[in-house]
């Protein structure tokens, strides 16, 4: 689980800085930063498992796009990130060997820096800094106040070495150094003066270093749902994966995966029939989700039963009526849904239903995190962008509209002693019906409710 990001340089970012909760959801009109922000989380899970460069050709843009470019057409040369996170207590690596995590809270943090490579001068993208520390009981701020009531089952502190610095060695030279799990153990070094790569893209079992490895699975499975109907409509065959893929193909065989292992006796289809009622809440006319086999060609289609009508198969439903059930099998799958970021919820729901569908979509997400320590599944944390205000009824509405579960984010321009100007985004919290402040926050981080009211006005403006 991410519970808090800091980026500066990446994008429109500099000084960039947010306590992610369980359940969250980003507002702001176009191009005030949220996809932006989606793409700093898939950024850095693909810099997990990839080289740098091979990463950024998978971002929106080329290379030098992103890094943050000042109002005068320069760019910086360099961007970091930090992430601090909620670890699961074991992890399982690709060859079935397991290892626990004896210390579940840590904090990430990395700088990739443009320098000239080569006799053409074409820069090139370099690991310049890496490290991972322990976050100590004593300062985790976070777990006050987002954690909930089973903080002691899900959060282990352990005391410890860090697992990963950036020192020098004899000559003077940026090294990386790892270390085991405990304080026990061999350090290894690796050189970091060209790094095309993270240290932990180069982790491949759990065995040795558990902590960066469970860290590494972690960046690894943060998802953003990009869903494409071309893709939610598409029949599976019964040898396809049954994982929903950030494009929402396979969701047939993900819909029957997660029917058949939480199914029983008395409710053959499971958590399917969960999911159905909870789609007949917010789309009117639905009674149910389910599966038509075709078993002479092997082949899965999904299907939405509407009352007094012949069933719709996936082909005829609509856009937002597929969006939503692929949105929650996500949060059903029983394995685990980890972190999803889903863009604009509100699409293809009546805006009357909206309301109803983000409390399901809250309750899932709270629900999942309070039986994780008894199923031993992955945690889930969900966190949604909308340009539309109807988002924001829907938050108060739903009783989630306070400070802990709604940001706000706009983009100011930037004024620094020495440096050109910056357009950047800037993140402020959203209240309810009454602000309220933060004592560690300045008022500054708060939005008011003239610039809602003006964001609402404009919004409907715009459409």
């Amino acid at each position: 689980m991410l519970t808090r990001i800091e980026i500066d340089g990446f994008k429109s970012f500099r000084d960039f800085a947010l306590d992610v909760p369980p359940f969250l959801v980003i507002i702001g009109r176009n191009a005030a930063g949220k996809s932006n922000l989606f793409d700093a989380i898939r950024f850095l899970g693909r810099l997990a498992g990839e080289p740098v460069l091979e990463a950024a050709q998978h971002m929106r843009g080329d290379l030098v796009d992103l890094f943050h470019r000042r109002t005068d057409g320069t760019a910086v040369d360099r961007m970091s990130f930090a992430v601090e996170v909620l670890l699961d207590r074991s992890v399982t690596d690709a060859f079935g060997d397991t290892a626990e995590v004896n210390h579940t809270r840590l904090r990430y943090e990395l700088t990739i820096e443009l320098r000239p490579g080569g006799h053409s001068g074409t820069k090139r993208p370099y690991v310049a800094r890496e490290s991972v520390r322990r976050i100590r009981r004593a300062s985790d701020q976070w777990v006050a106040k987002f954690a909930g009531p089973h903080r002691d089952q899900l959060i282990v502190y352990r005391s410890g070495a860090d697992p990963l610095e950036t020192e020098n060695d004899d000559q003077g030279r940026p090294v990386f150094s790892i270390r085991q799990q405990g304080n026990q153990g061999r350090k290894r070094r690796l050189p970091a003066t060209a790094a095309t790569a993270t240290v932990l893209s180069s982790l491949t079992t759990a065995t040795d270093f558990p902590l960066l490895y469970a860290l590494k699975r972690e960046l690894q499975s943060w998802r953003l749902l990009h869903l494409d109907p071309s893709a939610l409509r598409a029949p599976d065959s019964y040898d396809d994966p049954d994982t929903l893929s950030e494009s929402g193909a396979h969701l047939a065989n993900t819909l029957r995966r997660f029917a058949d292992e939480t199914g029983s006796d008395d409710r053959p289809e499971g958590a399917l029939n969960d999911l159905s009622a909870d789609l007949a809440a917010v789309i009117p006319g639905v009674v149910r989700v389910r599966l038509n086999e075709d078993e002479a060609r092997r082949r899965r289609q999904v299907e939405v039963v509407q009352r007094d009508e012949a069933p719709f198969s996936a082909e005829v439903v609509s856009d937002g009526t597929l969006r939503a059930i692929a949105l929650l099998a996500a949060l059903y799958d029983p394995r685990g849904a980890g972190l999803i970021c889903f863009e604009e919820p509100e699409n293809g729901i009546y805006p009357q239903r909206l309301a109803q569908f983000v409390r399901y979509l809250r309750n899932l997400v709270t629900r999942a995190i309070d039986t994780s320590p008894q199923r031993g599944t992955a945690l889930t944390q969900l966190v949604l962008s909308s340009h539309s205000p109807a988002i924001l009824r829907a938050l108060a509405e739903g009783g989630a509209g306070h400070h802990g579960n709604a940001v706000f984010l706009d983009v100011v321009t930037r004024t620094r002693r020495g440096e050109p100007r910056s357009r950047v985004t800037r993140p402020r919290w959203v209240g309810g019906n009454q602000l309220v402040i933060d004592e560690a926050m300045d008022i500054g981080s708060v939005v008011s409710r003239a610039e809602i009211a003006e964001f609402e006005v404009m919004a409907a403006l715009d459409r």
